[in-house]
This record gives C-alpha cells, sequence and structure tokens, in this order.
C-alpha cells in the first residue's frame, strides 16, 4: 500500500532509482539515494542548486550541502523509507549521476556502474550557472 501511495505521488515508476552527488571541498562527496527520484532528476537538481544561490551560501559548504539535501528530499523526511545518504559510496543507481562541485562551481555528469556502484566516465561538465540554466527549464509543475 505504501509503495502504490509513492507511486502515484512521485508519478514514477518502481525502481526510479538516482543519486546525487556534492563534492566537498575536501574531496569528499555526499550522495544522496532517492528511490523514486530519477523522474526530472536533473531539474530537481537544479533547482536546488539553485536554491543555495538564492539563500546567498554558495561560499558556505556546510549550508549550501544542507539545503540540496533539504530541497531534493522535501516532504519525505519524516519517512523511513525513499531516501538516503552516503559519503564517497553509492546507493542502488539507474541513472546518469550528477556531481556538484563546491569548490569549482561546476556540475559534472557521470556513468555509472549499475554491477559495483561506483562513477565510471564522465560524459560531460557544466559551469553551475550553464547546468541551472539548462535543466531548471524543464522543472514541471514549479
Amino acid at each position: 500500500m505504501i509503495e502504490f501511495y509513492y507511486l502515484l505521488k512521485k508519478e514514477t515508476t518502481m525502481g526510479d532509482r538516482a543519486n546525487f552527488g556534492i563534492r566537498q571541498a575536501d574531496g569528499n562527496t555526499i550522495f544522496v539515494y532517492g528511490h523514486w527520484a530519477g523522474h526530472q532528476m536533473l531539474a530537481k537538481f537544479a533547482k536546488a542548486i539553485n536554491r543555495v544561490v538564492d539563500a546567498g551560501r554558495m561560499g558556505d559548504n556546510a549550508y549550501a550541502t544542507r539545503i540540496i539535501i533539504s530541497d531534493l528530499i522535501g516532504e519525505d523526511w519524516s519517512q523511513d523509507y525513499s531516501w538516503g545518504i552516503t559519503i564517497n559510496t553509492l546507493a542502488d543507481n539507474e541513472h546518469k549521476i550528477p556531481v556538484f562541485d563546491l569548490a569549482n562551481d561546476t556540475v559534472t555528469l557521470y556513468d555509472a556502474d549499475f554491477r559495483t556502484v561506483t562513477l565510471t566516465d564522465k560524459i560531460v561538465e557544466f559551469s553551475r550557472e550553464d547546468f541551472v540554466r539548462k535543466y531548471s527549464k524543464e522543472m514541471v509543475g514549479a
């Protein structure tokens, strides 16, 4: 019953697993895993990153990271399922993986090997501004 509710709520199918990376200045990467997060994932990530800019927190890694994570998870904070957070390790995944590098102010899209759950080849790198400009337009109902 709970999964059916989330299928309707998220307008996705079961198994739309995605990861979002936030690379810290020290080189560690915090990954936010969403079990049903793949639908419009790049638009959602662009919106979350833009919230950091709007809040005036681009120079503050701790606040920037918290804002992005909070924006991605949204109203699901009280749930015991559907979202997870890891450091330098990917959770289950079915999509390309965007990583926002706070120190370099870039967003890089990576391929990921589903079997080893690791980042593999870099596909494309954007400046933060270009990424937000390109993908925030794709957000439906924002």
